[in-house]
């Protein structure tokens, strides 16, 4: 929920009862009857979003007993609005899915205009975060490996469905023809922040070899083409997984068709810009791609070479640990887009960098959270690549070493 709604409580409610209200109109005109809404609960949102539960009567017109609003309020920048009909699309997309490859809620009402989607309860389980963060190892294993049969079935059940979403996609575009321009934003920021994280690097003395260059271009041109694409949320923070008999994913505001090794590398590199307590360990990342891989294969033969699958998953992991120092430096996605658009720039200060060394603190609170994190990521790349035998990869473990060495703390 944003910061404008916690300020001003009054703010709030009448905001909520509009909502409410007009999301009543909507199941109503797509299911008839006039459908009880009532009990709105505030849960946890992404952004600016507004999220809530609400309890509902069932009826023969709308046989749930509860749904999830999502408002999505003005915020004048255009990434959110590109975000917003694509997670509309992306829910239209998943919802004709089968129910066992579905990866997430039902979408039973939207409005593009009012900035509302209706959908489907999943229930009170656990974040997949909190759920990590508290299991054994075991039962994180278990975990890792359920999360990996899970991503191997959405992507094997997508992957010859990317001209259904593309339909859809288009359809909405038609309606909604002033979000037209937008929508190729996110994608091209996301590829030009990789290449840009390498610039960065190099300006603070860290200076990526031409081996990892080159598979930093392969990651950025995966996201745009590619035989192994399917249909992904791409957003995998782990607190956006609902953890219950299957796992369940929120948040499709990213998603799209990109290649599946991004969202492999982004579990194994411990969900980048989210910082756990207990990173994902190699034994873990073994145990997820395996159950991932066994899912997969039947798809994409090719991928059955573990050589192959590693090759892939070093230069998306590499494609993630750029993308990341990006992001960290702009200060999230609306300043990556800047700098995408050429509205912005990268100071480089080496006495204020984030990448400075670790004895020339002191270090923010915030500065060591982002270090920390851009630690983890670097050194799960270093770590994987140090396990293949090719000659490209051991460039860029040291590498890894090298950009981990120098966020580490002292």
């Amino acid at each position: 929920m944003s910061d404008e709604y916690a300020r001003d409580p009054e703010g709030q409610v009448e905001v909520i009862d509009r909502v409410v209200a007009e999301a009543a109109q909507l199941l109503s005109r797509r299911f008839g009857g006039e459908p009880d809404l009532s009990g709105a609960e505030l849960l946890g949102g992404s952004g600016n979003a507004v999220v809530l539960r609400v309890r509902t009567t069932p009826s023969a017109f709308f046989p749930h007993r509860s749904v999830v609003i999502k408002y999505n309020p003005v915020t004048g920048h255009t990434i959110d609005d590109a975000a917003l009909l694509r997670e509309v699309v992306a829910y239209q997309f998943t919802t004709s899915m089968a129910e066992e490859v579905r990866p997430g809620p039902v979408l039973l009402a939207h409005d593009v205009d009012k900035r509302i989607l209706v959908l489907s309860d999943a229930g009170d389980g656990d974040t997949l975060a909190d759920t990590l963060a508290r299991s054994g190892e075991s039962d994180r294993g278990d975990l890792l490996r359920m999360l990996g049969s899970s991503l191997g079935k959405m992507h094997a059940g997508t992957a010859s469905r990317e001209e259904d979403y593309d339909a859809l996609l288009h359809r909405q575009l038609r309606r909604h023809p002033e979000y037209a321009k937008h929508q190729a934003l996110r994608d091209d920021s996301l590829q030009r922040s990789i290449l840009i994280g390498a610039d960065i690097l190099d300006h603070a003395g860290l200076t990526p070899p031409e081996d990892v260059l080159a598979l930093a271009r392969t990651a950025t041109a995966s996201l745009s083409s590619g035989r192994d694409r399917a249909f992904t949320p791409f957003d995998l923070s782990p607190d956006n997984i609902i953890v219950g008999q299957k796992l369940t994913f929120l948040d499709y505001e990213w998603a799209g068709f990109r290649n599946v090794g991004l969202d492999v590398a982004c579990v194994i590199a411990g969900f980048p810009q989210f910082l756990f307590t207990r990173p994902i360990t190699d034994e873990e990342a073994d145990i997820f791609i395996h159950a991932w891989q066994r899912r997969i294969v039947n798809v994409w033969p090719q991928l059955a070479d573990d050589d192959t699958l590693h090759r892939l998953l070093v230069a998306s992991l590499i494609g993630w640990a750029l993308s990341s120092v990006t992001t960290m430096y702009a200060g999230g996605i609306e300043g990556v887009v800047a700098l995408a658009e050429g509205n912005a720039e990268i100071y480089h200060d080496a006495h204020r960098s984030l990448l400075r060394p670790p004895d020339h603190g002191p270090f923010s609170e915030d500065e060591v959270l982002i270090r920390r994190d851009l630690y983890e990521t670097f050194e799960a790349l270093s770590r994987y690549a140090a396990q293949c035998g090719s000659e490209v990869c051991l460039p860029v473990a040291k590498f890894g070493r090298e950009v981990a060495a120098r966020l580490r703390e002292s």
